[in-house]
């Protein structure tokens, strides 16, 4: 760049400077959009005790109760479900295919499904690994997905006065 070249950019920013030229540039800067709405923060919470909540009788009339499915659950795995939750259980671990009978657990869900599934499980996969592989893939066919749109506050409820998460339980209506 020449010495001429470097002046006249240098006595351009001087005028856009003296001029308010950049304030000018920057009012005409896009407001950013709104927030998006996410449910139990900043919008209604159609769900509020999580697993309960979803897991109705859905308006196209699929009975997806956790007594419903566990209860078809004894008697076989469909293999989709079967290889996700293979692919969440331990090392080591090989399913059976069938869930055994768990009628008690309806009582406070999904609190008592811990006691099987717990983190450091090795008798089943552990609940976050499993329930996160199951609502989360295998992409649009998933219900979880396409009906409800993968929304995590649907199950994880933030306490807003303390900032800690939390997945509540309950029983099953």
């Amino acid at each position: 760049m020449t010495i001429r070249g470097w002046l006249l950019g240098f006595s351009g920013s001087i005028a856009m400077l003296l001029t308010g030229a950049p304030a000018r540039l920057a009012a005409q800067e896009p407001t950013p959009p709104p927030p998006r709405a996410i449910p139990g923060i900043n919008a209604d919470d159609p769900f509020p005790v999580a697993c309960v909540s979803c897991h109705t009788v859905l308006p196209d009339g699929r009975d997806v109760r956790l007594s419903t499915l566990t209860t078809q659950w004894t008697h076989g795995v469909d293999s989709l479900l079967l290889a996700a939750a293979q692919s969440a259980a331990p090392q080591g671990l090989v399913l059976k295919g069938r869930h055994p009978d768990v009628t008690s657990a309806f009582a406070d869900i999904p609190a008592r499904c811990l006691t099987c599934h717990a983190r450091t499980s090795t008798m089943a996969p552990p609940f976050a690994r499993l329930v996160h592989l199951v609502h989360l893939t295998p992409g649009p066919t998933n219900v979880y997905l396409s009906m409800f749109r993968g929304e995590c506050t649907y199950c994880h409820k933030l306490d807003k006065a303390t900032g800690a998460w939390s997945i509540p339980s309950g029983p099953e209506p």
